[in-house]
């Protein structure tokens, strides 16, 4: 009975540094991440501000490659489409406005 008993006792032990081992690589792998993700984002944050200030040079007439006109000129377009948006969100807004005042009752067409 004793050696049963002393033979729980080892297999109990070694489960609990296993598990003990694998928390602690959880924490370390968690640790890293975390320090990856806060690298990251300073990458993330320093080419957007190199973005902002090749459109800000674009802008002034200061560009010369092609390949950041190009990419300026796509940002053109996304504001303007943008702009056209929101003109046609403003309108919508304005129409349902008038149609609530008016006590239209198709207000949901």
């Amino acid at each position: 009975m004793q050696d049963f008993l002393n033979k729980v006792g080892k297999k109990a032990s070694r489960a609990a540094d296993i598990a003990g081992n694998k928390a602690s690589e959880i924490m370390e792998v968690t640790r890293l991440k975390s320090k990856l993700n806060d690298v990251n984002q300073v990458k993330n944050a320093a080419k957007k501000d190199i973005g902002d200030y090749c459109f800000s040079l674009y802008e002034a007439g200061k560009i010369d490659d092609p390949n950041i006109i190009e990419l300026c000129k796509k940002i053109e377009s996304a504001i303007e489409a943008a702009e056209h948006i929101e003109s046609e969100i403003e309108a919508a807004k304005a129409e349902y406005a008038a149609r609530m005042d008016a006590g239209d009752p198709n207000l949901n067409d």
